[in-house]
Order: structure tokens, then sequence, then C-alpha cells
């Protein structure tokens, strides 16, 4: 697992980490050893851990949020796992979390790797082979996309998409190796991800074939335009937004302020 971020108190240890693509709070007590997990019942969602502002206490604060749950603050005492709610984001236009289903699946890579995607839907919505899609997708500098909570995809949630994302290599969503393992000389592994990641969706009845949309910006528009020329029939269309395309051109101009930190990602 790769830790993200870690927290010292009195009488705990605490530590936010990620395994498997799914972040994780864990609570060390310092007494006796002992370690518990916070849990939760969505497939996939995002935390964040706030820092320790005091160092005598049991209480801690952290967020969460999922495809279907707007972000929520709680407090959590570590000694009793008893948490509370003490903000929500809201929502103007009105929410039902209850309304939605998130679910977090692998898709099986060319090379066997299993390639996590998030993804929300209606609950209305078939999940039949006849749906829509809209499949996200970025994969560069170890940044990992978070499962939370997106206004911007709830119109076309509403009208029977189903949304995406496909947390392909090049990120941290696995950890170190993960993303060492999408950059550089192995670089076309996010490509294939995401093309598995298309496949897998079709072949398992979340959307239709051929009704596919993927979008992605900047480097993520670099993967929409590899997968534009690998597999174009996947797609009713492709969201190329800033796409970072002359990645080769780039690289060589050395004037440019920007080219030589970029080196070794490239």
């Amino acid at each position: 697992c790769l830790i993200l971020g870690h927290g010292v108190y009195k009488r705990h240890l605490t530590r936010i980490e990620r395994e498997n693509g799914l972040p994780r709070i864990v609570i060390h007590r310092i007494a006796d050893g002992a370690e518990h997990s916070i849990e939760f019942d969505e497939e996939a969602y995002s935390l964040g851990l706030s820092g320790a502002y005091e160092y005598d206490t049991d209480i801690i604060r952290f967020t969460y949020s999922s495809m279907t749950t707007p972000s929520r603050t709680y407090e959590y005492n570590m000694e009793t796992r008893e948490r509370t709610l003490i903000k929500e984001q809201e929502v103007p236009s009105g929410h039902d979390p209850h309304d939605y289903v998130t679910r977090r699946i692998m898709a099986p890579a060319d090379d066997g790797e299993l390639v996590p995607v998030s993804l929300v839907h209606h609950r209305d919505t078939p999940i039949n082979g006849t749906a829509p899609c809209l499949l996200y997708g970025y994969g560069s500098y170890g940044i990992s996309i978070p499962s939370a909570f997106n206004t911007n995809c709830l119109s076309l949630v509403d009208r029977g998409f189903v949304y995406a994302i496909a947390h392909v290599r090049g990120g941290k969503d696995k950890g170190f190796a993960w993303y060492e393992a999408g950059k550089r000389k192995t670089k076309t592994n996010t490509f294939t991800d995401f093309i598995a990641a298309a496949r897998f969706l079709t072949r398992e009845g979340y959307c239709a074939q051929g009704r596919i949309v993927a979008q992605g910006g900047s480097a993520g528009g670099m993967l929409m335009g590899a997968i534009a020329n690998l597999a174009p029939e996947l797609f009713a269309g492709i969201l190329a937004e800033v796409p970072f395309v002359d990645v080769l051109n780039t690289m060589l101009d050395d004037t440019l302020p920007l080219t030589p930190p970029e080196w070794p990602e490239w």
C-alpha cells in the first residue's frame, strides 16, 4: 500500500493509505499496538484526513465523499469508534444519494494486471448492455483520480449515462509501482489500460458497445490522442481537452521553461 499522510497524538497514531486503488484510514493505539480501520459501506469513495492540530485528544476529523455522496466532514472517536457528521456539502438543485449506485470493478489488462474502474449510474438505469457511458482517464505524473462526488456528471447520469473513471497506470492509484509502470518506456500501458477498461465495461454489460465517449485533459488529452489511433472503433466520441499531444518536439526543446523538469516523466 501507499502511505499518503499521518498524524501523531498522545495515545494514537493515524495514517491514511491507499491499497488496490482505495484510500483507508488506520488508527494505531500506542498502548498495545492494536490497529483498526474506519469502515465504509460503498465500494468506491474518497477520503481526506485532517492534520493533528491538538495532541492530547482522541478525536480526529476526516472528510468522505463518493460518486453518489456529497462531501461530508466527520469527527471520529479513536477509542469508542463513534463517528459524528458535522458538515455536508450542499447541492442547491437537490440530491438524494439513494437514487444512484456506485461500483468498483477490476478490468483485466493485456498483461494480466487488474485496472480499477470506478463508476456511478442512476438506480433506474438498466445495466444490460444498452446504456451510454462517459469514460474518464488521466494516468500521468503519479496523480490519482479520486472516486469523489462530481456535480458536473450528475446531469448525464440522470439521463441514463454510466459515468466511469479508469484508474490507469501512470497514476499512483495502486501505489508507486503503478506510476512507474505508466511512464517513459512503459507509457503505452496507460493507453492499453484505458482500452481494456472500455472493452470490459461493454463485455460485462455496464454500457453499450459503440456508445462510449472518452474524456481526458492535458496529459489525459495525450491518452485521448493515443486511443483515437489505437482503438477508434470503441468510441462514439472523444473529448480531448487541452491535449498534450506533441510530446517529442516539446521534450526536445530545452528552451521551453517546463521541458527540463518534465524529462523524468516522459
